[in-house]
């Protein structure tokens, strides 16, 4: 960006700027158009002046401060922001005059601020090899009202974990993880909330606590430098004369006429049409400079505009032109129509390092050997000198089994196929064996029929499509946003998928706003410029609207025919419609169930997209299979259901999740509460009074008109819409636009509007007798808000009773997974919660059952490997005498310790292993002797299992391998059988 600084100064009209900026004190500019970051620059470095600029209201404050971190460094720059007006980083950069500009509003000068003498109370510096107890951090995190939690993830947080301190400072943008040697910093260093792991190591590091409001007794404006220049887009205003009048100089910004005008002018808006750009670019005489903030959008465009501009990685929020210097800067919102501020990046929650692998008290668990129990908690037993924990299940009659965390392999938590409870085995009888040999047959029988149905397709073949030209990188560059790395990963299987002889079959699966449609769109626009049919198909007339006109925007400037087929047509129009798409003449068709008709016929169909294939039903699944049989199919859904999650986990379908959040995407706020009159108008009202709408779900038609007269009755002027599906489709579609419209405040619904609607401006979802609705339901409805940068709040109302023990899981699921990207964890919960329900057909119900889902599932893959000729390896017993365990001073929480020992004992490869051992010491230090083990025994798992054995056996230095046709002994330690072992596998 510096390149374009040192253009702008050599203008003749920059200048004359500077020249008059040097002698007068107070005047007023106009004509400047997207110049505003570089006039403040050129002041900073031509007149060595610091600027307080005041900006008119949030968003230009937050767009000039995105455009300067272009150009300077962010602690040159402070953007103010009153509630953190007591952030340390800008009060010392203030009052020691160190910073460039600060951004505010005029009404931000009186912001009070905390005097200089009360700041080293509030202020803590941290070094490498620092002296310091670590009781002495703790108590000021403590005085400092930091809150103490297991898994630091949010600003002012700390965790404790023997030796290591996690703090999330308010003025950092990650958490610093402090590891103490006795009394002294042995290492600090930032981590990822996501992760959990360091990513870089620091020297020191120094952060604060939030300032009493006592101590708030200065105002801004009396601790500004009186010397810098005001840079004001409000004018010269008698109730802040006197503010002007204190500073050194005032320049005010107005589009009236000014004392001084730039004549710069805002460039054409080429609304994505990127070759009327080219051929102005190829005709003109002007120097092009075009501005970027991302690499990959800088590489598009060269290849679609070619090497005359000058491409520049950085932000602006608008381009200008400068006719008499033959200058034209082109920005985003030139090139896309619409302004993009660059925001910063959000903050990601942390989470468990597996919540699918540990477990709870009470959880049902599978034994591979002794059948379905109930999980009691971690047992630690000392038997002759050897130590180790042991899991302890609850069998019937009062029956124990205590399964050492060695052979945590065997068991895994117990899934059915619904809500019911199971029955608990009991030990020492040959009912779990006959049970489990069913089973198998079943799952055997089951697999022969999978691999017959899918045969067909496995072995298919389709004229596999070429790589992308230079339309594909045309119309990819007209998505104005930065692709998230799941997308970027999804868009590259999604075109190896569509460039090979097999045809696609792929799933994505990801949170509602994070990109699926644009897959989508990008797929489909390969397809086409491979002179191939596209058929789209959604489930309702409404989602098939809003589907047509994101084609129809995106394909503007290409020569693709684009129809939609549902009951918004005349009857005359699908006429010709389907005629025409038998004829090849129309290249993508959206649509309803209605593309399902016999009479629907294509020319020559490449793809078929499926939007949320589980609101579609039984009859209409079975006739989207014949479309299926030699096309590329792409799925695309919010949550995954138990029968396509199924089938992408046992691999007959690939899956894609998309678990990314796009930049500036919150947290959804999700609050559970009883109905209240009071809490409900607040909730409402708040959302209207920032602009935006409300989204009320009832999910009874009878009762629609009650509730909607009860909200009427809490505010008569809010103004009101109601939709339900007894409604004719265009009654409400009208309903639907009208509400995206800004028409209604409120829009009362029953679950109609949960299917993949975009309703941009709803940031509050009010769900009622939320109870009644499952997991998946409940995520795709609060799915609907806050897909802008803006907060969504989802409130879940359900009544003082009546709310089943399941019920009460489910909602207690779906405020435990509030995060985004949460979508796929939320339907493996619901499979544990609502059982996997008709995955398999009823005639499987039985056995899945009797031994759980995720046995089942085990010998249907095992059944699948073996009829197509594949080894499977054994899980082999392990009896290891040596003390093992993770000890409570380590590692404190329970949960936690069980997700470790899961993870450690179900590992695939010793890649792994050793990415385990750096976490461990990374996360709570270093790792007791009894620990290592573990990683052993570990070892020792993974060799036994690549040797195919049935148990390995140490006991009183006697070591046992049990194979199938043979057994194996010999004498010594743990050491020796690991060796034993690696010899073997040599």
């Amino acid at each position: 960006m510096e390149i374009l600084y040192q253009r702008f100064i050599r203008l003749n009209r920059v200048k004359a700027f500077l020249d008059k900026a040097a002698k007068d004190s107070l005047f007023s500019v106009t004509g400047f158009a997207g110049a505003k970051p570089l006039i403040c620059l050129a002041i900073i470095k031509q007149l060595k002046s610091n600027i307080i600029y005041l900006a008119e209201d949030d968003h230009n404050k937050n767009s000039l401060y995105s455009d300067l971190l272009s150009f300077l460094p962010s602690p040159k720059i402070i953007l103010f922001n009153p509630a953190e007006s007591n952030e340390f980083d800008y009060l010392n950069s203030v009052r020691n005059n160190t910073f460039q500009i600060i951004i505010i509003k005029k009404e931000d000068l009186l912001t009070l601020v905390p005097e200089v003498k009360v700041l080293s109370q509030y202020q803590m510096r941290l070094r490498k090899d620092m002296d310091l107890p670590i009781g002495q951090l703790l108590e000021f995190l403590e005085n400092s009202q930091y809150e103490r939690v297991d898994l630091v993830s949010e600003p002012c947080e700390y965790a404790v974990r023997g030796s290591i301190v996690d703090v999330f400072p308010n003025n950092q943008t990650n958490p610093i993880r402090i590891e103490f040697v006795d009394n002294k910093i042995e290492s600090l260093r930032y981590f990822d909330t996501l992760s959990q792991r360091s990513i870089a190591l620091l020297n020191e590091i120094e952060f604060y606590c939030r300032v009493k409001p006592e101590d708030l007794k200065e105002r801004l404006i009396d601790i500004l430098p009186k010397s810098s220049v005001i840079i004001s887009e409000v004018s010269y205003q008698n109730d802040y004369q006197e503010v002007f009048d204190c500073f050194a100089k005032c320049i005010f910004l107005t589009n009236e006429k000014g004392d001084f005008n730039f004549n710069f002018y805002p460039p054409p808006q080429y609304f994505k049409n990127l070759r009327l750009l080219k051929s102005e670019i190829d005709a003109s005489h002007l120097e092009y400079f075009i501005v970027v903030p991302y690499e990959y959008q800088r590489e598009r465009l060269m290849r679609v505009l070619g090497n005359q501009p000058q491409y520049l990685l950085g932000s602006l929020s608008l381009g200008m032109l400068a006719l008499s210097d033959n200058l034209c800067v082109i920005a985003e919102r030139e090139l896309f129509g619409q302004p993009i501020v660059k925001l910063p990046k959000r903050k990601f929650k942390g989470q468990p390092l597996d919540d699918l692998l540990a477990l709870n008290k009470g959880d049902y668990v599978v034994h591979i050997d002794y059948g379905i129990g109930q999980f009691a908690g971690i047992k630690r037993i000392k038997v002759d000198d050897v130590e180790k924990d042991f899991l302890l299940i609850h069998y019937a009659q009062g029956q124990k089994l205590y399964v050492p965390v060695e052979n945590l392999s065997l068991i895994e938590r117990y899934i059915g196929v619904d809500d019911s409870l199971p029955t608990l085995s009991r030990i020492g009888t040959k009912s779990w064996l006959l049970t489990k040999l069913k089973a198998a047959k079943a799952a055997q029988d089951y697999a022969q029929e999978l691999i017959n149905i899918y045969a067909k397709r496995i072995v298919a073949t389709k004229t596999p499509l070429s790589q992308d030209e230079l339309w594909q990188t045309e119309f990819e560059a007209t998505f104005p946003f930065e692709e998230t790395p799941d997308q970027l990963k999804t868009l590259a299987e999604v075109k190896r998928d569509m460039e090979s002889v097999k045809p696609m079959e792929r799933l994505v699966c990801g949170d509602t706003g994070f990109g699926k449609t644009e897959i989508a769109l990008r797929a489909a626009f390969k397809a086409v410029t491979n002179l191939k049919q596209v058929c789209v198909l959604v489930p309702t007339t409404i989602l098939c609207y809003q589907h047509y006109n994101t084609f129809k925007k995106r394909f503007v400037d290409f020569p693709f025919r684009i129809e939609m087929l549902s009951k918004f047509i005349s009857k005359t129009q699908q006429e010709k419609i389907i005629a025409d798409l038998r004829n090849g003449k129309v290249d993508i068709i959206i649509g309803t169930h209605m593309l399902l008709n016999p009479k629907i016929a294509f020319k020559d169909l490449g793809l078929l997209i499926i939007d949320e294939e589980q609101k579609f039903g039984v009859k209409q699944k079975e006739m989207i299979k014949k479309l299926k049989s030699t096309v590329d199919v792409l799925m695309l859904t919010a949550t995954p259901i138990p029968r396509t999650l199924y089938k992408a986990l046992v691999g007959i379908s690939d899956i894609s999740p998309i678990h990314t959040p796009p930049v500036g995407r919150k947290d959804i706020i999700t609050e559970v509460t009883t109905w209240n009159n009071e809490f409900i108008y607040q909730r409402i009202q708040r959302e209207l009074s920032r602009q935006g709408q409300v989204l009320f779900i009832h999910n009874r038609i009878e009762s629609i008109k009650d509730i909607t007269r009860r909200l009427y009755n809490l505010n008569p002027n809010w103004r009101i819409a109601v939709a339900h599906s007894k409604l004719s489709e265009k009654a409400l579609a009208e309903i639907y636009l009208n509400f995206l419209d800004k028409k209604y405040d409120i829009l009362v619904a029953t679950a109609i509007m949960e299917s993949g609607l975009d309703m941009p401006n709803v940031n509050t979802i009010i769900i009622n007798r939320a109870h009644e609705f499952g997991i998946a339901d409940l995520h795709q409805l609060r799915g609907r808000v806050g897909r802008s940068d803006k907060q969504g709040f989802c409130i879940l109302i359900i009544p003082d009773k009546e709310v089943t023990e399941t019920a009460k899981k489910r909602i207690a699921t779906i405020l435990a997974y509030s995060q985004l990207g949460a979508g796929f964890r939320l339907a493996m919960r619901d499979m544990e919660i609502r059982g996997v329900g008709n995955i398999l057909g009823s005639e499987q119900h039985g056995h899945i059952a009797g031994v759980g889902f995720t046995l089942y599932q085990q010998m249907l893959k095992e059944a699948i490997a073996k009829l197509q000729g594949e080894a499977t390896p054994t899980e082999p017993e392990l009896s290891l005498d040596v003390s093992a365990y993770i000890p409570e001073t380590y590692i404190n929480d329970a949960y936690e310790r069980v997700a470790i020992y899961k993870r450690l004992l179900s590992l695939e490869n010793e890649g792994e292993l050793k990415l385990i051992k750096e976490e461990l010491k990374d996360r709570f230090g270093k790792y007791p002797d009894v620990i290592e083990n573990l990683f052993i025994i570990a070892e020792i798992r993974l060799k036994a299992k690549a040797l195919n054995l049935l148990k390995v056996s140490l006991k009183n230095n006697q070591i046992t391998l049990v194979r199938l046709e043979k057994t194996f002994t010999t004498y010594g330690n743990i050491n020796t059988l690991l060796r034993l072992l690696s010899q073997h596998l040599k």
